[in-house]
Formats: C-alpha cells, structure tokens, sequence
C-alpha cells in the first residue's frame, strides 16, 4: 500500500526540525575570532549535529520506505549533509555578523555525517524483499 506524501513526511518530521535547529543555531550572530581547532568542544558540537541529523535521515527514510537507504541513497544524504554545512559555512562567513567561515567546522560536520553513515551502517547491495 502507497503512502500519502503527509504520512511519508511524517517520517522525516525528526530530521526537519533537527535541521531547522541546526540552522537557527549557526545563523544567529556572534561575535568570534577566527582559529583553526579541530579539537575544541565546538568542534564535538558541530560533529554530533551533524551525526543527528543524518541518522534522522536515514531513520526517516527506513520508516517512509519501509527499508534501508540503498548505497546511492544513502551517499546522496550523506552529501546532502556536508553540502548543507559547507553553505551554513558561506552563510556564515558572509552574511551573518560576528560569525565567520570555518574549515575546521566543514570537516567537523561531515566527520559528523560519516560517523553516522558508518554507526548506521553501510547498505551493502540494494534490497530485496528478503535482505531488507
């Protein structure tokens, strides 16, 4: 049975609102200098964001599609994922007072989204009715 696109969205109501937070959280100004420092608290902050929300992904998408994300799938939401930190970043770094641009938090968030593609789980082959 198909699902209506309400109760598919249902599904990645999780995800949505970690990402809506996430980007209230990096778009509010603050006054900071600029450093490189990959392994500050910010950084563990940036880096479990990151893992959250593509959980959450892969999560909704699990409840939505009633599988795992095949290989694609889950690269394209992993992409999407530090894609999406890496335009916070310019947002940032441009537009935003007192905030600026950050390599250190580009690689935090898409280390982020690796570990949470790894702890999730790697899809092998794409699924069947019997290995989903």
């Amino acid at each position: 049975m198909k699902q209506s696109s309400n109760e598919t969205m249902k599904h990645y109501l999780p995800a949505t609102l970690w990402l809506l937070f996430i980007t209230s959280m990096s778009l509010v100004p603050k006054l900071q200098l600029p450093k490189f420092d990959l392994l500050s608290t910010d950084k563990v902050g940036h880096l479990g964001a990151y893992a959250l929300l593509v959980w959450l992904v892969l999560y909704g998408f699990k409840k939505a599609k009633g599988r795992r994300a095949t290989v694609q799938e889950s690269a394209f939401i992993f992409g999407a994922a530090v894609l999406y930190g890496a335009l916070i970043e310019v947002i940032q770094g441009n537009f935003i007072p007192g905030r600026v641009f950050g390599y250190d938090d580009m690689i935090a968030n898409a280390a982020g989204a690796a570990a949470a593609w790894a702890l999730a789980g790697f899809p092998r082959k794409t699924p069947t009715a019997h290995n989903s």
